[in-house]
C-alpha cells in the first residue's frame, strides 16, 4: 500500500468537495472514500500511526498513478505542515483551493449555523471570534471565520517545507468556476495523470442548504447517548460516519443565505483581510483584485 504522493490541504468552503467528485472519477488516481482522514491533523489518529493511516484509508489501492487526500483542515492548523513532511517528503505535491476570504467566511457561517453550532448572528460571531477560537479545538475549528481566510499566512507555513514548484494554487471564482475545464486539465498535468480521461465536471457539491428536523441535526451533529450506545453496536467508525452523513443529506432543504451587504463586506475586507491578500498576491504572483470588488 503506497502512501500519498499528493494532498489538497483546503481551503475550506472553497471547492474542495467538488474537486473530490472531480478527481475520483480519474482511473489513474486514488482518493479514500471517506473525503477527509483528518489524519495530519487529529492527534488522536496521528497516535495511531502509519500503518494505521495506510491500512484504513489507502487499503483499496489498485496500482494507480496518484494518491493522495482532500482535507481543508489541513491549511489551517499550524503543526500540519510539518508532520506531512516528516512522513510524506519533500516532493509531495500540495493543492491549494483559494476562495475571496469574507465570501469564506460567510459560507462557513452559514455551515456551522446549519449543523447548530452557531447562535449569534454573523457580525456577532465576527467580534467574538478571536477569543473563541482560543477554548479549545471545537471553537477553533467552528468559529474560525476570519482567521482560516488569512491564506498568504498559512501557505508560508507550507513553503517552510515545501517547494513552491510543487504546489499548485486555484482561485476559485476566476480559475475553478469561470475555467474549469482548463484548470483541472492543468491540475492532472500537474498530477502527472492522463490529461485526456474525460470526467464530469459539472459538479456542484455541498449547495448551500438548512436542516430539515432540527431534531435529526442535533442527532447528527451534538453528542448524545444513543451515538454512545452504537459505538459498542457498531465499532466501525467509518460505518457510522458514512450512516451519519447519509441520514444528514436527508435531512437538508436548498437554502440560499442572505445576501451579505455590500458595507459588511468593505469592513471585512479593511479591517481583516486586505494586508493578507496583498502578501497573497506576491507568493502566487497572481492578480487578485476580484477580491477587493
Amino acid at each position: 500500500m503506497p502512501l500519498p504522493n499528493f494532498l489538497c490541504v483546503g481551503a475550506q468552503k472553497a471547492g474542495t468537495t467538488t474537486l473530490h467528485d472531480i478527481l475520483i472519477q480519474h482511473p489513474e488516481i486514488y482518493l479514500p472514500e471517506i473525503k477527509e482522514t483528518k489524519f495530519f491533523q487529529d492527534n488522536s489518529k496521528y497516535k495511531k500511526g502509519l500503518d494505521y493511516y495506510e491500512k484504513e484509508f489507502f487499503g483499496k489501492w489498485n496500482g494507480e498513478k496518484a494518491v493522495g487526500e482532500i482535507d481543508p483542515e489541513y491549511m489551517y492548523f499550524e503543526y500540519v505542515p510539518e508532520r506531512i513532511y516528516k512522513h510524506l517528503g519533500k516532493d509531495v505535491k500540495i493543492i491549494f483551493m483559494l476562495r475571496n476570504p469574507v465570501d469564506r467566511a460567510y459560507s462557513h457561517y452559514w455551515m456551522s449555523y446549519r449543523r447548530g453550532y452557531e447562535t449569534e448572528t454573523f457580525e456577532r460571531a465576527i467580534e467574538l471570534e478571536e477569543e473563541r477560537i482560543k477554548i479549545n479545538e471545537f471553537h477553533k475549528n467552528h468559529f474560525s471565520y476570519i482567521d482560516r481566510g488569512l491564506y498568504a499566512k498559512q501557505i508560508k507555513r507550507y513553503l517552510k517545507f515545501f517547494s513552491k514548484e510543487n504546489m499548485f494554487f486555484i482561485i476559485f471564482e476566476t480559475e475553478f468556476l469561470k475555467d474549469r475545464e482548463k484548470t483541472i486539465k492543468s491540475l492532472l498535468k500537474f498530477l502527472e495523470v492522463d490529461t485526456k480521461v474525460v470526467l464530469d465536471l459539472n459538479i456542484k457539491s455541498n449547495p448551500a442548504s438548512m436542516p430539515r428536523l432540527k431534531m435529526l441535526r442535533d442527532f447528527i451533529y451534538k453528542p448524545n447517548y444513543v451515538k454512545k450506545v452504537g459505538k459498542f453496536l457498531m465499532p466501525s467508525k467509518k460505518l457510522r460516519q458514512k450512516i451519519l452523513m447519509t441520514l444528514d443529506k436527508i435531512n437538508q432543504k436548498p437554502m440560499k443565505p442572505p445576501e451579505l451587504s455590500r458595507n459588511v463586506r468593505k469592513k471585512l475586507l479593511s479591517q481583516y483581510f486586505i494586508d493578507d491578500i496583498k502578501d497573497l498576491e506576491i507568493i502566487l504572483e497572481k492578480d487578485l483584485r476580484i477580491w477587493y470588488e
